[in-house]
């Protein structure tokens, strides 16, 4: 026999508890009321509902399971009650429940994930085609400043983050943007801003906005290889590609964080680059597209990327890494593409103006 150990009594007719005192004998539970009536429940029907769990109260009921729990919350009861009663079952039903229903959650769970994944870009690709065209610009000029204040490196004097390309320098700018207009390609009206820093890269931002950082200019050995570079991020805007980035990039974020249970792990990464490699080879097609309506030859766009691949800092790491961690499709077949396009023609951009683009962020400025 036991001391009276504190427990709540439910009955299994209502959802309320009762307070209760138990006691264990060899062949029976006694159960006590405040109201001093007295319950037994003998022993050969009584199972666990399952195994002790520390921080969780102690359940016991009868085997026909008419509703009836027994419950012990605080740890002195529940070890009275387990060292008492060693050897009580422990309810298969309930552990059987409890794995088909924890199957049928997780089974639910990915099907919302698969169903959410293979939906989004429908719904993204509505949300871009309905975007105003007036508000997609000023976003872009929004999102441009933002760029700049993050990636921009100052001159030490005036403070300038950006460059001016001066008269030539724009000159050959348009020059570029004349040749594309002429093949009726372009929807939008393009604005080039050139970022003082040493990232050799470029960026396309909705609403037509192209960025390019210095340190890309600098690697340029013809205007012909910065018109594929701009080509590349042209095909961005006329595919909304930024807008789309835009869109589906907080619901991957939500979704990374409902396959993992809020976790922080590279999933969201995984799932947003995965689904800029498309966006990227797209752009790039679209851009041997354009410089072929352009007469503009893709060699030295070409030549570019493989001088980029071989000498910039992050080479070494390009070559170990897989596809899947980089937004851009594999660099040797990108090269490839670009070096077999058979374009014939080139821009005739004077020099001193290709001069003058190359040497904008220069301490001396423009030629």
């Amino acid at each position: 026999m036991t001391n009276l150990l504190n427990a709540r009594l439910f009955d299994g007719k209502t959802s309320a508890a009762r307070d209760v005192t138990v006691e264990i004998f060899d062949r029976y539970i006694a159960v006590y009321y405040s109201d001093g009536k007295e319950t037994n429940l003998s022993l050969t029907e009584i199972l666990l509902c399952e195994k002790p769990n520390p921080g969780k109260p102690l359940r016991l009921r009868n085997k026909t399971d008419n509703g009836l729990r027994l419950v012990f919350d605080d740890n002195a009861a529940k070890q009275a009650v387990t060292n008492a009663l060693p050897s009580l079952s422990v309810a298969e039903g309930s552990t059987h429940a409890r794995f088909g229903l924890t199957l049928g959650i997780t089974g639910f769970s990915i099907l919302v994930v698969l169903l959410i994944w293979l939906g989004l870009p429908v719904v993204v690709n509505m949300l871009v085609a309905i975007y105003p065209k007036s508000q997609e610009i000023e976003l872009g000029r929004s999102v441009r400043e933002q760029v700049v204040a993050l990636f921009g490196e100052d001159d030490g004097d005036t403070g300038k983050l950006t460059c001016a390309p001066g008269d030539r320098g724009q000159k050959a700018i348009d020059a570029i943007f004349d040749r594309f207009k002429a093949t009726g390609a372009l929807s939008y009206h393009y604005e080039t801003t050139i970022i003082r820093s040493d990232i050799e890269n470029a960026l396309s931002l909705p609403g037509g906005q192209v960025l390019v950082f210095s340190g890309l200019l600098k690697n340029m050995n013809s205007p012909d290889a910065l018109a594929g570079v701009m080509a590349h991020e042209i095909g961005h805007n006329e595919k909304h590609h930024s807008l789309n980035k835009l869109f589906s990039g907080a619901a991957l974020s939500q979704l990374a964080r409902l396959i993992t249970g809020g976790a922080q792990v590279p999933v969201g990464f995984l799932l947003e680059q995965s689904y800029s490699r498309g966006m990227e080879t797209e752009a790039d097609q679209f851009a041997i597209n354009l410089m072929r309506a352009a007469s503009i030859n893709t060699n030295d766009t070409a030549a570019l990327f493989k001088r980029l691949s071989s000498e910039s800092r992050y080479a070494k790491y390009s070559k170990i890494l897989p596809e899947i961690f980089s937004s851009h499709p594999e660099m040797e077949h990108r090269i490839a593409q670009f070096g077999n396009a058979n374009i014939t023609g080139n821009l005739d951009i004077a020099a001193a103006n290709w001069r003058a683009l190359r040497n904008a962020c220069d301490d001396e400025g423009p030629d």
